[in-house]
């Protein structure tokens, strides 16, 4: 499966509320512990730990089996989380690695972005479809995963919850 990243900006043109770096973060940080409403493919989570700078937590993915993922929190820019290997029998297969990156556009106008990266690849993705896809099907794919949160926040602002 290839890794892949996928950016978006935070604040297009007519988006309302205008969203703070703050409240995004914020945002990733409501994601990371309750992830449902943010990525539909996630269909059950649990907390283990849950602590100012670390989560530890539990996923399904439409179903699957449990995976774990550990989060760290680096203020104001990065969601970093781990998942355990698909397969814990074999121990050449890597973690899942995937970043929640705000970050900033060039000047004069320092669009706020999100980034989300996937290494080896996407966790809900078989290799095969992965395989299939070209660079602009897993852009719009992750994208739509990138916009989904940005809209969660945005909604969530505008409920007064964040």
């Amino acid at each position: 499966m290839p890794p892949f990243a996928a950016t978006r900006p935070v604040n297009p043109p007519g988006a309302s509320p205008v969203l703070t770096a703050d409240q995004a973060y914020r945002g990733l940080g409501v994601k990371a512990r309750h992830p449902e409403k943010f990525v539909p493919a996630i269909t059950e989570s649990r907390l283990e730990t849950d602590t100012e700078n670390k989560v530890v937590r539990y996923v399904r993915f439409n179903g699957g089996p449990e995976k774990k993922e550990e989060i760290a929190f680096f203020p104001n820019c990065i969601a970093y989380f781990e998942m355990s290997p698909d397969s814990p029998d074999s121990p050449d297969s890597p973690p899942v690695r995937i970043t929640n990156l705000l970050s900033y556009g060039p000047p004069p106008s320092n669009d706020l972005l999100l980034t989300f990266s996937f290494a080896p690849g996407p966790p809900h993705v078989s290799e095969e479809d992965a395989a299939r896809m070209s660079p602009e099907e897993l852009n719009d794919m992750v994208g739509k995963g990138v916009e989904k949160t940005i809209e969660v926040i945005r909604d969530m602002v505008k409920e007064g919850k964040l």
